[in-house]
């Protein structure tokens, strides 16, 4: 499965057959059950992780509730951000909302491919642009749009979700009440 790691970066940016070697050397599978969490509030995110398979989701508390920040799923590179890039405790939750597996490489074992190997800082350099895109894109979706339209691009962005999260995730992840989520899809679905 690490083979689908490769694969990734290697879209990203041609690897060698040295640094392919090298990943192979460095990385590793874990495993989680359905609810399971991946990184806790108050945890320093120590990896980076490709979501081979299932689904996971990104929130954190804020009075008392929890708001989802991001969903990733099969071929999305996974971490906690913030706290991978100052690996300080971050301030977030990754939970499974799937049965999931990871292809992961741990944080040190990156920074020495950096030097080991240049040409995997424009690998690291396109994750982080791609990263840097879905987060505006996200915060545009919030910022700009009626309830109905952020149900609208939801769908357009992410149309397996809807089959594959609760509704009250997407209501927390677009901004909105579950209630008023209810009242939006009934009338898109019936527009549509």
């Amino acid at each position: 499965m690490i083979e689908a790691l490769i694969q990734k970066l290697n879209s990203l940016s041609p690897l060698t057959p040295l640094m392919e070697e090298r990943l192979r050397s460095v990385g590793y599978i874990q495993e989680y059950k359905t609810g399971d969490i991946v990184l806790r509030d108050g945890e320093t995110c120590r990896r980076i992780a490709l979501v081979v398979k299932g689904l996971t989701r990104s929130y954190y508390i804020s009075d008392g509730r929890d708001v989802t920040s991001r969903f990733m799923e099969e071929g999305f590179i996974l971490t906690s951000w913030i706290s991978y890039y100052t690996q300080q405790p971050g301030n977030e939750f990754v939970e499974a909302i799937e049965n999931t597996t990871l292809a992961c490489i741990d944080y040190k074992d990156i920074q020495k491919l950096y030097i080991d190997f240049p040409e995997s800082n424009i690998i690291g350099r396109r994750q982080v642009e791609y990263a840097f895109y879905l987060s505006e894109q996200r915060t545009q979706l919030l910022r700009r749009h009626t309830a109905e339209k952020k149900y609208e691009l939801f769908l357009n962005y992410h149309p397996d979700l809807m089959q594959r999260v609760a509704l009250k995730h997407i209501a927390s992840y677009l901004g909105i009440n579950e209630e008023t989520l209810s009242r939006v899809r009934s009338k898109f679905h019936k527009a549509h």
